[in-house]
């Protein structure tokens, strides 16, 4: 199985790079996913993340008192779309959205949550680094699938991790005891890990048992009909604290790190 044999079965796929800025030419390509995926009636919403180089901080701390010894790969999962800068810099592996004004990761959270709530299920194919949007475009996936090069890391600063929501989905997803774990000291995570705190369902050796079992995975998914699927995830979301209530706290966050890092406010607004 090849990446263009699964994409040519899915409804839609997007593919982010694992040491991915944000910018609004990304922002853009998950909104027009979005659209596709709510306009489906059958196939999964493949998202192909990683790949990266993880900048300048590279895999070593494993978060469990041992390193690594190893960087992670450049194998991708898919090409990786070229985006424009942002004035003012924008956010990179181990970086925060310094200067991107909040406006832009306002319209990025919004596009990420109409991606997460689509009528149809989402698939996530991880390989090499995943950290920054990459990152929580993992965390918003129903079905979570990495290899063994696989290095997960939140974005962050000197002031700790990038208060986004996907602080709020990890509480959510692991518990909040395991989150401020990840929050406080934004370790590495390779695949063993990440499974351990359920970041991911399933870990594979190397990338071609990963589209193995993607496939596999994507051919037991397509088969819900229309917004069966959808509807059962708002169960399960409707479960906790609402996304919509928390994201008002989360904004605030960011736009106060976004002022404090930039005063004078030469990032776009």
């Amino acid at each position: 199985m090849t990446v263009s044999g699964i994409r040519d079965r899915a409804a839609a796929v997007l593919t982010v790079g694992g040491d991915e800025e944000l910018t609004p030419a990304l922002v853009a390509r998950v909104k027009a996913v979005a659209e596709e995926a709510e306009g489906a009636d059958s196939g999964v919403v493949l998202l192909l993340l990683g790949g990266g180089t993880g900048g300048g901080d590279g895999p070593g701390d494993r978060g469990d008192g041992t390193d690594s010894g190893e960087r992670a790969g450049t194998a991708g999962s898919g090409e990786r779309a070229e985006a424009p800068a942002v004035a003012g810099g924008s956010p990179v592996a181990g970086g925060s959205a310094v200067g991107t004004g909040i406006h832009l990761v306002n319209t990025w959270e919004r596009a990420l949550r109409r991606l997460e709530t689509a009528d149809r299920p989402t698939l996530a194919l991880v390989t090499g680094v995943c950290t920054g949007p990459a990152l929580e475009t993992l965390l918003i996936a129903d079905h979570r699938i990495a290899d063994g090069t696989v290095r997960l890391r939140l974005a962050g600063g000197e002031d700790g991790a990038w208060p986004s929501t996907a602080v709020h989905r990890l509480a959510q997803q692991i518990g909040t005891a395991r989150a401020r774990r990840l929050l406080l000291r934004r370790p590495w995570l390779d695949a063993e890990l990440a499974a351990g705190l359920d970041l991911v369902d399933e870990t594979v050796t190397d990338p071609q048992e990963a589209l193995e079992r993607a496939a596999v995975v994507s051919e037991e998914l397509s088969a819900v009909p229309g917004r069966e699927w959808s509807i059962r995830r708002r169960l399960l979301f409707d479960a906790t604290l609402s996304y919509e209530e928390a994201l008002g706290a989360h904004l605030a966050a960011c736009d106060r790190s976004l002022r404090r890092r930039d005063p004078v406010g030469t990032g776009a607004r």
